[in-house]
């Protein structure tokens, strides 16, 4: 996270996420806002974040409007939890096109994925992909890739757009406690089992860190944290 902080540009993002993920199996990255129905490829690309697809493949597949068939997009726009690209092959049976932007890809060496559902502040839905030949993910490191994505995605929208400003952010030490933890990769149970407290006061606690940071889950909440410094 810290070296992530000392990005200057979108590209550098890019270099230092796929720097932990290409320990992974992961080669290329694309992060962005999913565009209206009907957008131009202009409009499409305007939405892109990050970006390390191979040219010739994000040339195709924004030209060709592969976005609206894309089967990982379909699975973003439902707020999906995590998931590998071999885990939707059932979704392409019935979808010929769908199979077909999956093919492609693998084409360019993107056989192989990860697909994260993010949201901004304001609320709109991002879509987080990282890909290659093959992804070697063991227990646990799924949810630290995503970490890392809601908190790159922080980053890259502050390069873009400017810091936004706000009004400092108070936690209390137990709500820093329970998001420490958080940040660690512990359950809510296990958070509670930890500071030896009730599942309820654990689960209350991180609702008021998420609300105090303006933030859609935890993950986005830990993100906002490691932004504005309240983690290191």
């Amino acid at each position: 996270m810290n070296t992530m902080r000392q990005s200057c540009s979108p590209v550098e993002i890019c270099q230092r996420f796929l720097a932990y993920a290409g320990r992974l199996g992961a080669t290329n990255l694309l992060a962005g806002t999913i565009p209206p129905p009907g957008s131009s490829r202009r409009e499409q690309v305007s939405h892109v974040l990050l970006e390390t697809w191979p040219e010739e493949w994000s040339l195709r597949y924004f030209s060709n409007g592969y976005l609206y068939h894309d089967p990982t997009i379909r699975l973003v726009c439902r707020d999906n939890s995590p998931f590998l690209w071999k885990e939707i092959s059932q979704l392409c049976v019935t979808d010929n096109f769908g199979s077909r932007v999956m093919m492609e890809a693998a084409e360019f060496r993107l056989r192989d994925g990860l697909t994260i559902a993010l949201r901004t502040l304001e609320g709109k839905i991002v879509g987080f992909s990282v890909a290659g030949e093959r992804l070697e993910l063991e227990a646990g490191q799924a949810q630290a890739l995503q970490l890392l994505a809601a908190y790159a995605l922080g980053h890259a929208i502050v390069l873009v757009d400017g810091e936004r400003r706000r009004d400092h952010v108070h936690l209390s030490s137990r709500q820093r406690d329970v998001l420490h933890w958080a940040a660690e990769g512990l359950t809510t149970d296990q958070i509670a089992d930890r500071l030896t407290i009730s599942k309820n006061t654990a689960d209350t606690h991180l609702r008021a860190v998420r609300e105090r940071l303006g933030a859609a889950n935890t993950i986005h909440a830990v993100a906002e944290a490691f932004r504005l410094g309240l983690l290191s």
